[in-house]
């Protein structure tokens, strides 16, 4: 019954990020990399080169039939940044499309804003084929030295499938508060809500070596624990998350970037 719940919440599962995943999502403050076009697009600004990558999610150890996975491409513009983001989640039976642009903005050096825009495409063999558009918006403002702050609001205009409420999107409204105390030591504390269900998100990320991260987080109703590794070589680098739920198989991710 929980799995169950939680495939039908496939757009909650959208951005397939390891390190947001090893971090619980505490990070529309702290979030970079390609996988800001999902989670925050205002951070596209802090993107400095060409940035490729593609992630695959093992949902709780690989669920016959089920997949989620992605592709994204970022670069730097004059003013900020531009990604664009690919994903499939499902089965063979259904499958859910999202292809999502983005673009993110410096107004000053400490406040950021981004908007990005997801069309979905629902495949079903039974019943064919639908569409619906989804609608982001976000922000990361520094309030101190050490301090950010960092807000996202996903499907704001509810995307709506078929009739009724039953094909509605809900919208997500997080907002969240980065410490970073140290060059390698980050730590986030997010509060997100979605269909009257608030969630508590704790996230911290620690640099071992120049070259290598160690994450984990928590997160509430329900309650998870995560953990993740990143590392970096030359233009390569490569993170991963795993998800931990009670009484249920691992959630592995698994992301690959090309830096030109």
């Amino acid at each position: 019954m929980v799995i169950l719940i939680i495939l039908l919440q496939a757009f909650e599962r959208y951005p397939i990020s390891a390190s947001g995943l090893a971090l619980s999502y505490a990070c529309v403050a702290n979030i970079r990399g390609v996988d800001v076009i999902r989670i925050n697009p205002a951070a596209l600004v802090f993107i400095e080169k060409n940035y490729l990558a593609v992630g695959y999610e093992y949902t709780f150890c690989g669920i016959e039939d089920l997949h989620n996975i992605g592709l994204g491409f970022a670069r730097p513009i004059a003013f900020g940044g531009f990604g664009i983001a690919i994903s499939e989640f499902g089965f063979s039976e259904e499958t859910e499309q999202t292809i999502t642009p983005a673009m993110g903005i410096g107004l000053s050096k400490d406040f950021k804003l981004g908007i990005g825009f997801d069309l979905y495409i629902i495949n079903n063999k039974r019943t064919g084929t639908c569409f619906g558009y989804g609608l982001n918006l976000g922000m990361i403002g520094v309030v101190m030295k050490k301090w950010s702050l960092g807000i996202y609001g996903h499907n704001l205009n509810q995307p709506q499938f078929g009739n009724g409420e039953i094909g509605q999107i809900s919208p997500l409204l997080q907002a969240g508060i980065g410490y970073q105390p140290f060059n390698d030591i980050s730590s986030e504390i997010d509060f997100s809500i979605n269909n009257n269900l608030m969630r508590i998100h704790l996230g911290g990320e620690f640099k071992v070596f120049d070259f290598l991260f160690l994450r984990t987080g928590v997160r509430t109703n329900p309650q998870v624990v995560n953990l993740g590794i990143g590392g970096f070589y030359k233009f390569i680098s490569i993170d991963y998350g795993v998800e931990y739920f009670p009484e249920l198989p691992l959630t592995h991710i698994l992301y690959l970037g090309y830096k030109f």
